[in-house]
């Protein structure tokens, strides 16, 4: 098969490679399209201590092609998506209901070879049906959209909440339309003002200009979702947060950043982490198939696998929301 092979940072080959053969519990699948995510870009960049060669790519929708010994209640030809975060089922974490927590979890495309390959092979328990009818392009984004709604889950804002989205990428923009879906009052915040004028379309009712200095929000919002990880976003959430506010941080910053305890305190702030998702694909899939959710704009290229190299070598353009990549 055809496989995209991270051979050290900043270098992917496509190389021939024997595909993978599914052993007890697991399933081989023909991937039919992949998404690109900021994840990818931190391994393509070295980021990750992890072994190299590796095959990177989790994001991803494909037909079963095989299944392996033991495996029931799926049907080779099947389509599905894949829950890409592989827990161990046995710790106290997983034991009580926080599996994206787990110490021992495997990541698809980090720890084991991953989707930007003709076949891959994942637990069965990992691999969610497509529903009929609910087009690639849209299913492709059950795994962003899933973290999304864990974060929703950790704290939904209320009808009428004054919500802040932090960050207008793809995870930030998805966050944004679930706010929206709940009655919120969204604003989004983002450096780039094509991103901005994608919120608006998607449902903000305000957009700031993180760049403006001009533009003054502390204290303003009951609720407020960090989406982007910047070195400074989690320091500039504390201002804008009113008092008795709550922030929850799904954005992962590339080293430890000071922040206001002081501000906490005097306003009594929440501030909560959000890490992935647990049992979020099922509800997040009949959310897609409903239409309720706007996909298509944050499409900002498709590609083939064999640009997969160069497309992660730009990944930092600022008008570049989410990428598609045909297997």
């Amino acid at each position: 098969m055809r496989a995209a092979v991270l051979v050290e940072p900043r270098k992917i080959l496509i190389k021939e490679i024997q595909p993978p053969e599914p052993g007890p519990g697991e399933v081989c699948i023909r991937v039919i399209l992949a998404g690109i995510c900021g994840s990818d870009y931190s391994l393509y960049n070295g980021k990750f201590d992890v072994s190299l060669p590796v095959i990177p790519g989790h994001e991803a929708i494909g037909r079963i092609e095989k299944l392996g010994p033991g495996v029931s209640g799926f049907t080779v030809g099947q389509r599905i998506t894949i829950q890409p975060n592989f827990s161990c089922h046995e710790c106290s974490l997983c034991r009580s209901g926080h599996e994206n927590i787990c110490p021992a979890k495997i990541r698809l495309g980090v720890d084991t070879d991953g989707v930007f390959a003709e076949y891959t092979k994942v637990p069965a328990r990992y691999v969610w049906p497509i529903p009929k009818g609910l087009e690639d392009d849209v299913a492709v984004f059950a795994e962003p959209l899933a973290a999304a709604a864990h974060a929703l889950k950790i704290m939904a804002p209320r009808k009428g909440d004054r919500t802040l989205i932090f960050g207008a990428g793809v995870m930030g923009l998805l966050t944004l339309q679930l706010a929206v879906l709940e009655g919120a009052e969204v604003t989004a915040c983002d450096l780039n003002q094509t991103r901005l004028a994608l919120a608006t379309r998607l449902g903000a009712a305000h957009v700031i200009d993180a760049d403006d200095q001009t533009a003054s929000a502390d204290n303003t919002f009951d609720l407020i979702y960090e989406t982007c990880g910047a070195d400074s976003a989690l320091a500039q959430a504390i201002q804008f947060a009113a008092p008795g506010g709550k922030i929850v941080v799904l954005g992962l910053a590339g080293k430890e950043h000071p922040v206001s305890t002081v501000l906490i305190v005097r306003k009594e702030l929440q501030i909560m982490g959000s890490m992935i998702y647990t049992n979020e694909f099922p509800h997040v899939l009949n959310l897609l198939q409903s239409g309720q959710l706007q996909t298509e704009p944050l499409i900002s290229r498709r590609l083939p696998l064999d640009e997969l190299d160069r497309a992660l070598h730009q990944f930092g353009s600022p008008e570049r929301v989410k990428m598609l990549v045909t297997i």
